[in-house]
């Protein structure tokens, strides 16, 4: 069979080191949500936004729990993980956002949601793309909107929370990254009277400006194939269409498009022939013609997302110190005494793990040093290797009475992450 082809000349290789440091994701549903078709979708539609550096065809099972996934974060560089979660007694919905390994993670309550579907029924010229489609070969580009810069020693939240979203997904660096290359937008908007997070998402479409209508028809149906030519049985020359204003529409309007969302675009591939065509005596006109206006229109994908911050753990599960509420404030006194509750807990839990791991590495000891005796033995008289074989099967059967006793208390309790948020 042949081998594929690999471009070298427009396909950059990029280096271990600078994989590493790509956030990448996991979106997870876990616990009673599995039974919610709509919650499920929900989940979907949130992988579509976190493409390409996410986990698109993950399945969960019933028996899967949060430690399962954790464990397997750490080999696949997984950085991020966002965790839906419905109470089975409110039926609230829950969103964790988890740093990998060992934390923060913020806990939101959803209010409201919307779906994709539910996106595009609303919208009058929705935009229909595939989570395979060009759209989504690049992460988007983030907009943090209604965050303040200057924050005080009590909003150290919102400082973390701050950091954990632009950490999402990996830096735009002017100086290398193409601007057409960019065709999402993630906005993340935090209204300042009622502390309400907004998650929109949305696609980047371009115009140009300065040509007429029609020169704008014969670029696109060069660009796309699927759109037909202007007709030009009417026309004795190309320049009657061109400077023609009311033939085949005529000439945009100004009105049309709004001077704030008209930009200077730099044309690099038109920017790159130039500069081999230019001569030393005309440098710049040749850097003239290199920018172009465009018009940035803004086309809803969804989904929608209305959330509201309500608490920042230490670690990734339940039983970890909780660094934020937004319903329970603690005295000093009361901290303190829950530090240090917080410290014995973790201390007796590090003296169990060392108690076991003594004890399952003198068993081990036992095991290699009767095996030694018995390959020992093996050339000498048939009673010592039976009575080898005795000591085997004797370690055999002393290796449930030997085990060490486990206790549910010695581990942490997942069903505490996944309890009701107002508990």
């Amino acid at each position: 069979m042949a081998k594929r082809r690999t471009k070298t000349r427009t396909h950059k290789k990029v280096s271990e080191e600078e994989l590493a440091k790509i956030p990448r994701s996991m979106v997870l549903r876990l616990g009673s949500s599995l039974r919610n078709h709509s919650l499920s979708q929900l989940v979907k539609d949130f992988r579509i936004v976190m493409q390409p550096h996410t986990a698109i065809n993950l399945r969960e099972r019933k028996s899967n729990k949060l430690k399962d996934f954790i464990v397997m974060a750490g080999p696949l560089g997984v950085s991020d993980m966002f965790i839906f979660n419905q109470s089975e007694e409110t039926g609230s919905i829950s969103l964790r956002i988890g740093k990998m390994p060992r934390g923060p993670t913020l806990q939101f309550r959803v209010n409201t949601y919307s779906l994709i579907k539910d996106v595009r029924r609303i919208l009058k010229h929705p935009k229909s793309v595939g989570k395979d489609s060009a759209e989504f070969a690049n992460p988007p580009l983030l907009v943090l909107n209604g965050f303040s810069n200057k924050l005080t020693e009590a909003e150290n939240h919102e400082k973390l929370m701050i950091t954990v979203f632009q950490n999402m997904f990996p830096p735009i660096q002017p100086q290398s990254t193409r601007v057409s290359s960019i065709k999402r937008v993630l906005m993340i908007n935090k209204n300042p009277e009622t502390n309400e997070i907004d998650l929109r998402h949305y696609a980047i479409n371009t115009k140009l400006v300065e040509e007429n209508r029609n020169v704008k028809k014969l670029i696109n149906s060069h660009h796309n194939l699927k759109k037909n030519l202007p007709n030009l049985s009417n026309n004795r020359d190309v320049s009657e269409l061109l400077l023609d204003p009311y033939s085949v529409g005529g000439i945009t309007s100004d009105s049309e498009v709004e001077d704030d969302a008209i930009v200077e675009i730099k044309n690099e591939e038109a920017a790159s022939n130039l500069k081999k065509k230019a001569t030393k005596e005309e440098p710049e006109a040749s850097n003239a013609q290199a920018t172009r206006k465009r018009a940035i229109k803004l086309t809803e994908l969804g989904p929608r997302i209305n959330m509201s911050l309500m608490k920042i753990e230490e670690g990734l599960t339940g039983s970890s110190k909780t660094l934020y509420h937004a319903q329970i404030t603690k005295t000093q006194a009361e901290q303190k005494a829950l530090n240090k509750k917080h410290e014995l807990r973790q201390k007796l839990k590090a003296e169990r793990r060392a108690q076991q791991q003594a004890a399952l590495k003198a068993k081990n000891a036992v095991k290699e040093e009767k095996k030694a005796r018995r390959k020992a033995r093996q050339n000498g008289e048939d009673g010592d290797v039976k009575k080898a074989d005795e000591d085997e099967s004797m370690d055999e059967e002393e290796e449930d009475s030997d085990a060490p006793i486990i206790n549910a208390e010695d581990y942490e309790n997942d069903s505490d992450l996944y309890s009701d948020i107002e508990k």
